[in-house]
C-alpha cells in the first residue's frame, strides 16, 4: 500500500520510479513519545518532519515561560522551523510531540542533496514553503481580526479535529488565550 508521503509526492511531481525511490530513501522513520522535544530554541533546525501518525506543535516560549503555539501539525503534514532550516541560524521556536507520533524525517543535507540531483524536488520545496506561508498568514489574520470567541468558533467550524485531539492547555496556547478564557468560551457555546 502506498504511503501518504509517497502519494503526496506523486501528486505534486512527475517522477520516474528511480527518482521517487531515491527521494523516499532519504526519509527515515522515527517514533517519538508524547511531549518529546524535537527542536529546542537556540538549536538549528536540521530536519523536516512528515507526520505519518500523531501530532507535533511548533511554539515559542518566553523567559517567564509563557507559551504561544504557532502551529499544530497532524497526519499528512510537513513541519520544521522553516526560517532556521533555511538560514541555518538558531531557531527561536520549539517543536514537540503532542501525541506519540510516527514521523518520516529528512535531514537538511539530504533535502538539499535532492534539490541538487532531482530538479523536480524543487516543486516539493515550493509546496512546503507555500503551505507554511498560507498557514502563517491565516493564523496572523485571525489573531489580528478576531476576538478569542470568534477564533474558537472558527476553529470549531473549520478544524474540529484540533479541538477533539488537543488538551485544553494546548488548545488555549494555539488560540493565544489563557486556559481560563477558553473554559469560559466553551461554557458559553
Amino acid at each position: 500500500m502506498m504511503s501518504e508521503l509517497e502519494t503526496l509526492i506523486q501528486s505534486r511531481l512527475q517522477l520516474e520510479n528511480d527518482d521517487l525511490n531515491t527521494i523516499l530513501s532519504r526519509f527515515k522513520l522515527i517514533q517519538v513519545k508524547k511531549n518529546e522535544p524535537l527542536l529546542k530554541s537556540g538549536n538549528v533546525a536540521d530536519k523536516i518532519y512528515f507526520i505519518k501518525k500523531g501530532c507535533l506543535r511548533l511554539y515559542y516560549s518566553t523567559e517567564d515561560h509563557n507559551i504561544t503555539t504557532r502551529f499544530m501539525a497532524f497526519e499528512g503534514t510537513f513541519l520544521t522551523s522553516i526560517v532556521s532550516f533555511i538560514s541555518r541560524e538558531p531557531s527561536t521556536e520549539y517543536i514537540e510531540a503532542v501525541e506519540a507520533s510516527e514521523l518520516l524525517a529528512i535531514s537538511y543535507d539530504d533535502f538539499f542533496h535532492l534539490r541538487n540531483t532531482i530538479p523536480q524536488w524543487d516543486k516539493m520545496y515550493i509546496y512546503i514553503l507555500e503551505y507554511g506561508l498560507t498557514v502563517i498568514t491565516s493564523k496572523l489574520s485571525s489573531l489580528l481580526t478576531q476576538n478569542a470567541a470568534e477564533r474558537y468558533r472558527n476553529l470549531l467550524k473549520n478544524n474540529p479535529e484540533l479541538i477533539r485531539r488537543l488538551s485544553n492547555a494546548n488548545l488555549a496556547a494555539y488560540l493565544n488565550i489563557s486556559p481560563e478564557t477558553l473554559s469560559r468560551i466553551k461554557s458559553q457555546i
